[in-house]
């Protein structure tokens, strides 16, 4: 009951307001004027003529959608007249009809742009329009919703109710006056967050992180503080390898054979695969939160040195082995050298030493 008396009242204080149709419009001549040729001037001045006929035309289809408390008809009626011709008593006409649809944010902005205008020209608004207009926007400040958010990570897109959020007057972001579209980041990871009061639909995107979407329900003048989180997205890494059975590990962990996902926190890894009979393939890996890296790693078969066989070093042995044996029969087989007779001297005889 009480709120069809607010509406009514309203629709009252709109259709009062019918004079503005005299100041969208031009005055009509009086029924005695005498018609006057038509000069350069009016002829290249008749489209103009018909634009403002037509502003007049739609203004007035508003205020009887008014009467009939169609306020969303109405409010389409009021911005295409605007459209045509721009007025402050249209502009008010617009934010009261915001106000009767309970959107508070975009019925501020209107009826404060109506008072701008009123200010460039004083006769588009009568005074009781402009404070009226000032009453709504006092009342309009105590029912919004004011909130400190914080925002992890800052640079995360935010939207609420499919709108990207509008810097305001105050410095504060305003949801619900932007036209649709993605959400954008706020200029800092801390902001003050004005919205209506009612239920919303917040949604948080970014790349590498999954998104959030959330659905808050706030009070007429609610205050306090909203933290608003993401969590990051995993990053999969993927091995292969050129031949079977490779046995891969991450940073030293063994994750099973080629070839296997493997999903990690974003970050640098070390990659090893091997195989008995490869040399082990190696790499440093940097993965991406929420995207997938490719890894083939192509094995070699290992060489060995022939130092290294284990039949070289028998061979070699026994090779050494026969080599001293021969020597040592070549020595033991020769005949044994013979002392040459002693020489006796004339007397023909010698002495031995013992």
């Amino acid at each position: 009951m009480e709120l069809r008396s607010y509406r009514a009242r309203l629709a009252r204080s709109l259709v009062a307001c019918a004079l503005a149709l005299g100041a969208v419009a031009q005055a009509a001549p009086g029924k005695d004027a005498k018609p006057k040729a038509p000069t350069e001037d009016a002829r290249a001045a008749k489209p103009e003529d018909e634009e403002l006929k037509r502003a007049r035309t739609l203004y007035g289809e508003g205020l009887e959608l008014v009467k009939k408390a169609q306020w969303s008809d109405a409010l389409s009626a009021f911005e295409r007249s605007y459209s045509l011709r721009p007025h402050a008593m249209t502009t008010y006409n617009i934010g009261a009809c915001e106000r009767a649809l309970g959107r508070y944010t975009r019925a501020r902005v209107a009826l404060s742009k109506a008072l701008a205008e009123e200010q460039a020209r004083p006769e588009q608004l009568p005074p009781s329009q402009a404070e009226e207009a000032r009453g709504y926007i006092a009342e309009i400040d105590r029912i919004l919703a004011q909130l400190s958010v914080t925002l992890e990570p800052s640079e995360a897109g935010i939207a609420v109710d499919g709108r990207p959020l509008e810097p305001g007057a105050g410095g504060e972001l305003v949801a619900g006056i932007a036209t649709p579209g993605a959400g954008k980041p706020p200029p800092s990871g801390k902001f003050e967050l004005v919205l209506d009061p009612g239920a919303h639909l917040i949604t948080l995107t970014r790349k590498g992180y999954a998104d959030v979407v959330l659905n808050r329900t706030f009070t007429a003048g609610q205050r306090g503080e909203l933290r608003l989180e993401l969590e990051k997205l995993p990053a999969t890494l993927h091995v292969s390898a050129s031949v079977e059975r490779a046995i891969v590990t991450v940073n030293d962990v063994d994750v099973g054979m080629a070839p296997v996902d493997v999903q990690r926190r974003a970050g640098t890894y070390r990659v090893v695969v091997k195989r008995q009979g490869y040399h082990p393939y190696q790499a440093q890996v940097v993965a991406n939160a929420g995207e997938e890296t490719d890894l083939r790693a192509a094995l070699v078969v290992e060489t060995t040195p022939i130092t290294k066989k284990w039949w070289f070093w028998t061979a070699a042995t026994v090779i050494v082995a026969g080599a001293a044996a021969t020597t040592y029969y070549t020595t033991r087989t020769e005949p044994d050298p013979r002392r040459p007779p002693l020489d006796g001297g004339s007397l023909g005889w010698a002495a031995q030493l013992r």
